[in-house]
């Protein structure tokens, strides 16, 4: 792309992002919109656009981040403040000037809200707009050549003036619209938030914002209801509703809380309603104190009560997701639910630092959680592990020596990274069938993994342990041998976790991070408690398969179709500047998030276009396992946003926050694996299906070959498409 297209296209998008991040938004249709609306004052529209362009240019000047530039965060406070000193002032040099130079206070202004509320994770909305709006206000009725305008005084007049006979008309007719006064003034609340204080602009904004987010939409009526009906019972004045600055706090208040920046849900409904009383408190207190200086509220309580309600949430101990912050913002109320939630289920253990078992192959548990035999009480969250042959017996022969139990002087490995924290390693292996009551926990090792988690095995052989205490282990590391020291009537190995560093600390309720587990079929189970009799064993990656999903962050991904409706093409690989990793296609700009541990790997998130191979290839490897075994069964969930919009998602969209019934599911299998002289052959089996209500919908079938340590090609079969991405040598 050349210079002057880059530039422009870098222009396009801050300008529509400054419009639409009013409304907490990127959708660049929506700004389409917010930018023909401000218009409808074209000396206004003119203000506001100088304004924001002007702020931009200083930002990029003065070297700022390119992402915030882009994103429109510092146009908006900015853009705001150029339409009310528009629509303030008769346009001239005087008036233009006095914008340049407010544009530039705004950004100075708004780096300082930025700096001093982002110690505290607080965003700082449009604090910087009100500010540089009151000083710019104050100190133009120093200025003698500045003409107060005469859009608010005489508005016929001015409509005429700037739209001829016609706009009047308009005008006239949705002025005489026999609506109820309660949608009309809804309406007009909504065009107020762009200094528009008429039916048409507000009608305008409410299908944009419909179209941007039906919960934004929906959200935006219950918070205007709830002020509508306090009013009401409180025996406010409607008028006051009815125009002015106070109806749209309440609407701006509703959508910030109640789907930005936290999880859109009942609870968040709830509290959209519970904080109505508070905004008008503010907007009525701070209009007396303002009117002394006869200045307007303009948006200071929908600041005011979004900054205390989500400063308030960080000092929860309970009832975090009562509402649920948003963790990633995606700018959509719908893509912060759907994304969020999906996350919250599948990563749901992020927290915690994963633990492995502590053994090489597969072993039994004796013993599990609240056992029947010393699992009791604050110990009651351990393991006790064994070796079984098929028929389910630990030992062969007669069982009279400890030699004769598989698992006697088997290897025992570090769960996790860490230091080794404690060692017991003098006392004797018993006889089968003895125990030692004196030294109850026998040979031991106690390793630090953090501050506050622990890792304990015990009834280790004598003279097996390998490691010195204050030395370093590295997960699968072997530290011991299995043994049948302390009470120990038979040779086992005892796991527990714990959060002291002391050998007969009490126990953690703490799962194992991923594992196999040998039942009929094999199922991999994710951050799970293995439970008694179950047969167990820690996930060895396939080479094939973890090189062929190897993704390297600078690295080009060639391919080619056989469909014509798809030409050949490039991905990229990338990460962004918070090290998430991403596949970008070339020609579309569509984003495929992805992560991988090592032994599985998954892809995150999508954004883009859904008309191009990469979004498929997003479908068709959502999780796939790095590891092999015969009949091997994945299953996950999709969020919903990861189809496209339809009459179905629209009615989704609506009830979300309340109810899902709409679950796009996923299932992959590897389905067969040879050996040839380049390595293994591996195909991959993935299906993704549309259940609505508990019935199937739409599915879509792919198959991956991996051949050559590398993804070869992935077949797509649907209704709509039939066709295989072929990889080329990369």
């Amino acid at each position: 792309m050349s210079d002057p297209a880059n530039l422009l296209n870098k222009v396009y998008t801050s300008t529509l992002n400054s419009y639409t991040m009013v409304f907490f938004s990127k959708n660049p249709w929506f700004g389409l919109v917010l930018l023909m609306v401000s218009f409808f004052d074209v000396y206004a529209g003119a203000a506001g656009l100088l304004s924001l362009l002007t702020a931009n240019a200083f930002a990029w000047g003065l070297g700022l981040n390119r992402q915030s530039i882009l994103s429109g965060f510092y146009g908006f406070n900015p853009l705001l403040t150029g339409l009310g000193l528009g629509l303030s002032f008769q346009p001239g040099p005087e008036l233009y000037l006095l914008l340049v130079a407010t544009a530039l206070a705004a950004l100075f202004i708004t780096l300082a809200f930025e700096g001093f509320l982002s110690k505290y994770a607080l965003p700082y909305l449009t604090l910087p707009f009100l500010l540089s709006l009151w000083i710019a206000t104050l100190a133009a009725r120093n200025y003698s050549t500045m003409i107060p305008g005469e859009s608010g005084i005489y508005t016929m007049n001015t409509i005429y003036e700037r739209g001829g006979p016609f706009i009047v008309r308009i005008y006239e007719w949705f002025g005489d619209v026999s609506w109820p006064l309660f949608i009309k003034t809804y309406f007009k609340s909504l065009g107020a938030i762009f200094f528009q204080y008429h039916l048409f602009a507000g009608l305008l904004i409410a299908a944009g914002l419909l179209f941007y987010s039906r919960i934004a939409f929906l959200l935006s009526v219950t918070g205007f209801a709830s002020a509508w009906g306090f009013y009401l019972l409180i025996g406010a004045n409607m008028n006051e509703l009815n125009y002015g600055f106070i109806g749209f706090n309440h609407i701006l208040t509703a959508i910030a809380i109640g789907g930005f920046f936290m999880i859109a849900s009942g609870w968040s409904f709830l509290w959209v309603i519970l904080v109505t009383p508070i905004i008008s408190m503010i907007t009525a207190g701070f209009a007396e104190l303002l009117g002394i200086f006869q200045l307007p509220v303009y948006s200071l309580p929908f600041n005011l009560m979004v900054l205390l309600f989500l400063y308030a949430m960080k000092f929860r101990e309970k009832m975090l997701r009562k509402p649920e912050p948003v963790a990633v913002q995606h700018y959509s109320p719908e893509l912060n639910l759907y994304i969020g939630q999906n996350s919250g289920e599948r990563f749901r253990n992020k927290s915690y630092l994963p633990v492995s078992l502590p053994f090489f192959g597969v072993w039994t548990v004796n013993q599990g959680h609240n056992g029947e035999f010393t699992h009791q009480e604050e110990w009651r969250h351990a393991w006790d592990f064994v070796i079984t042959d098929e028929a389910g017996k630990e030992f062969s022969g007669d069982g009279t020596k400890v030699s004769d139990y598989y698992c006697f002087e088997k290897p025992v490995t570090a769960p996790a990274d860490g230091w080794v924290e404690e060692i017991a390693d003098s006392i004797e292996d018993n006889p089968p069938g003895e125990i030692n009551l004196g030294r109850n926990w026998g040979n031991t090792i106690v390793i630090r993994h953090s501050e506050w988690l622990y890792s304990k095995l015990s009834h280790l052989k004598k003279g097996s342990i390998k490691v010195k205490q204050g030395s370093y282990v590295y997960k699968g590391q072997m530290i011991a041998s299995c043994g049948n020291s302390g009470r120990s009537p038979f040779p086992h190995l005892h796991f527990q976790l714990q959060s002291t560093p002391y050998i007969g600390s009490a126990t953690l309720d703490y799962p194992v991070s991923q594992y196999l587990s040998y039942q009929n079929p094999v199922k991999l189970k994710l951050y799970e408690i293995p439970l008694k009799n179950e047969q167990v064993s820690n996930l060895a990656p396939e080479p094939a398969l973890v090189k062929a999903f190897q993704f390297v962050p600078g690295q080009n991904i060639e391919y080619g179709c056989d469909n014509e409706t798809f030409p050949d093409g490039t991905w990229k690989v990338n990460a962004d500047l918070y090290k998430n990793q991403f596949i970008e296609d070339s020609s579309t700009g569509a984003k495929a998030y992805y992560s991988t541990d090592g032994s599985m790997f998954f892809f995150t998130h999508y954004e883009g276009s859904r008309n191009c191979l990469l979004y498929f290839f997003y479908l068709s490897a959502f999780k796939v396992p790095l590891v092999y075994h015969k009949d091997l069964t994945i299953r996950d969930t999709f969020p919903p946003s990861s189809f496209g919009v339809s009459w179905l998602r629209i009615i989704q969209d609506i009830v979300a926050p309340f109810y899902l019934f709409v679950k796009p599911g996923y299932k992959m299998t590897i389905t067969e694996m040879k050996k040839d002289l380049a390595g293994n052959r591996f195909q991959i089996g993935s299906s993704c299906k549309l259940t609505v209500a508990g019935l199937n919908f739409a599915a879509c079938h792919f198959s991956l070959t991996i051949a050559e340590n590398r993804l070869q090609s992935v077949s797509i079969n649907s209704d709509k498409i039939n066709t295989t991405i072929k990889f080329k040598n990369n």
